[in-house]
């Protein structure tokens, strides 16, 4: 091929002229202001499209990458926590971004899967005490957190505790011509002895389960790898139990729990009868299959087709809509007195679940693509709207807690146990005690969090510096490498060891960083103050809205510490502001004195975190900001932030 001088003239122009061409990606680097609440000295966040990735500092004493969507994290932060954020756009190009991108998620991936084998661990351990306690003869015995740890999820939406437990059915217990139809189903389908078989087949493969094999491999695990996959012991046991269960429903034809279920006022129309009629079918069809399932979670699985199969049945016959509680047990309750202090708000999530729920049913009707998802969708949105419907009823509500999968559980009942002596017992304990605390040693080791060490920006910087490194080993000191690479690929480098306070690490990013956009994204209420500006008299509004008890944009949350002023938007008062929210924090901690036998002590902790979130205000420096749990996500995206 002959060179062509000509086109290498015009192209080393363009390059030279236009150097932001070779450009092709970015991402974000995100600053959040401090204030009350978690990460509350400010909070660093990296972006990529739409994903964002942060390290979060937890009860455990360890730090944890996080991975959020965009929109969610600016909600979180922007709206319910009223925080501002700074962005700055840092143009790359895309074998860099591909290379952050990647690594990030990487990094994700492989410490759920480090922290998920911890959590298996201490699920076997549980269950291996308890079975040890077991052969002592002593039933008396439990862990404090055996019951909530060690669960049949879905068992609860056929049988409440106690009857679980049972060897046959009550006769109290209302038996279900359904699942009755269905059980003759399966035994034409397969055999008429098949269930008895099938619950012989499990109980056997319980009485032989040995606990999980926990090698005693150094290291454990790898900061940059996953862990080795090892079957939980306590994992595969729920799992034979869940299936027991399965079998239990259809041999003793079990209605579903009267809790279980909710019928609403809602009429179905003939569309939606003909989209359910389908639905039903395909659940039916499935359900006979997953009966005989080689999977490890055919249990659990076939326990929601089952009781699903229910209410679309329940629905058909009523003409009105019949859904499941998919709320999970664990779910965030809000009091009646909470959602009269903020009744504004709670109607406009009322308002987004009625459309929400409205629009799931017409989708549901698109029968080209119906399908059990789709239908979780409305089962989803039903369940926000009729449980938020309650507030009319003055009904304590709860707020945050729908699953795509009904979890309603159980204690794990122990109708079968594996055949395991105490010696067996006593060595599996002593090898997982072994392997738990070389785990931890390691998790320590890798996440163990330091306010000034190892925090949410020190650790976004190495995790940056990381992956910017070329996958093949190089003998170059990692320090320089580190530098080389990132002033490359960034346009500088900015040290974890001397940049561990956010806002410190957004100034750092500004001077080093290929930093070609900067913004600062407004906080709620910011917005809010914005569109009263533009309609009203400024100075009205300045000083209305500069204090807690006559804001219009600020109603009180339980979960801020009391506080009478804003000060993030008033620098010059910000003092004097600051001088009566610490008074008011003492205030409340001298009251909280008084009523401490009333509310364990709740007004003693709040009034000291006001003080504290005061004090900074002294020196011209603002914290809290006032939170808004209540704000609509649909708002929030309404007005395309």
């Amino acid at each position: 091929m002959r060179f062509d001088l000509k086109l290498f003239i015009i192209g080393l122009v363009f390059l030279v002229l236009f150097p932001s061409a070779i450009l092709a990606a970015s991402f974000e680097y995100l600053y959040v202001e401090a204030s009350e609440g978690n990460s509350s000295g400010g909070h660093s966040a990296i972006e990529f499209g739409d994903e964002v990735y942060h390290f979060q500092h937890h009860d455990s004493g360890l730090i944890r990458l996080l991975r959020q969507d965009k929109q969610e994290f600016h909600f979180q932060y922007r709206f319910l926590q009223n925080r501002r954020i700074h962005l700055s756009h840092i143009e790359i190009t895309d074998d860099t971004f591909t290379r952050l991108r990647s690594y990030f998620k990487l990094q994700f991936l492989a410490q759920n899967q480090q922290f998920n084998q911890l959590n298996q661990l201490h699920k076997d351990r549980l269950l291996l005490r308890r079975l040890l306690y077991k052969t002592n003869q002593d039933n008396n015995f439990l862990d404090a957190d055996f019951a909530t740890d060690l669960q049949l999820k879905g068992a609860g939406l056929f049988f409440a505790e106690q009857q679980l437990g049972s060897q046959g059915k009550d006769l109290l217990f209302k038996s279900s011509p359904f699942i009755k139809m269905l059980r003759k189903k399966i035994e034409q389908r397969y055999d008429p002895n098949f269930l008895g078989s099938r619950k012989e087949q499990i109980t056997i493969h319980i009485k032989l389960l040995m606990p999980s094999h926990w090698p005693e491999a150094i290291p454990v695990l790898s900061k940059d790898n996953f862990p080795a996959v090892i079957d939980s012991f306590a994992d595969t046991y729920t799992d034979y139990l869940s299936g027991l269960v399965v079998l239990k429903v259809l041999q003793e034809e079990q209605s579903l729990q009267t809790d279980a279920f909710f019928v609403t006022h809602q009429i179905v129309t003939l569309e939606e009868r003909l989209a359910i009629e389908k639905i039903r079918e395909q659940l039916t069809t499935s359900l006979l299959a997953s009966v005989s399932s080689s999977r490890p979670d055919w249990g659990y699985a076939t326990l929601i087709n089952l009781a699903r199969i229910m209410v679309l049945d329940h629905t058909l016959q009523l003409g009105r809509w019949v859904f499941l509680d998919d709320f999970s047990q664990d779910s965030e309750w809000v009091s009646t007195d909470q959602s009269v202090g903020h009744a504004k708000q709670i109607q406009i999530q009322l308002n987004d679940a009625k459309t929400n729920l409205e629009q799931t049913r017409k989708e549901l009707l698109t029968l080209d693509d119906l399908s059990e998802a789709r239908y979780s969708q409305v089962e989803m949105a039903a369940n926000r709207y009729f449980e938020l419907l309650k507030v009319d009823r003055d009904k304590n509500i709860r707020y945050i807690g729908e699953k795509a999968l009904p979890t309603k559980s159980v204690s794990l009942p122990d109708w079968q146990v594996p055949a395991l002596s105490q010696q067996k017992l006593t060595i599996a304990l002593s090898e997982l005690a072994a392997y738990e605390n070389k785990l931890l040693e390691e998790l320590n080791e890798h996440y163990r969090y330091d306010l000034i060490t190892r925090n949410c920006v020190t650790e976004l910087f190495r995790t940056i510096d990381q992956g910017l490194l070329p996958t093949q080993n190089i003998a170059v000191n990692q320090v320089d490498l580190h530098l080389t690479e990132s002033t490359k690929r960034l346009g500088g480098n900015v040290s974890a060891d001397y940049n561990f306070i956010p806002f410190i690490s957004f100034q750092a990013v500004q001077k080093n960083y290929k930093v070609t956009k900067s913004e600062v994204l407004n906080s709620y209420r910011d917005q809010q103050l914005a569109k009263l500006y533009a309609k009203n008299d400024d100075l009205i509004v300045s000083l209305r809205e500069a204090n807690t008890l006559t804001s219009t944009i600020y109603t009180n949350n339980p979960d801020d510490a009391f506080f009478v002023f804003f000060t993030d938007d008033n620098l010059v008062l910000r003092p004097v502001f600051g001088l009566v929210n610490t008074a008011a924090g003492i205030g409340q901690s001298v009251f909280g004195f008084l009523s401490w036998p009333f509310d364990t002590g709740k007004n003693i902790k709040s009034g000291a975190t006001g003080v504290l979130m005061s004090l900074p205000e002294l020196l011209f420096f603002n914290m809290r900001k006032g939170s808004y749990k209540y704000l609509s996500y649909n708002q929030f995206v309404a007005e395309g932030q």
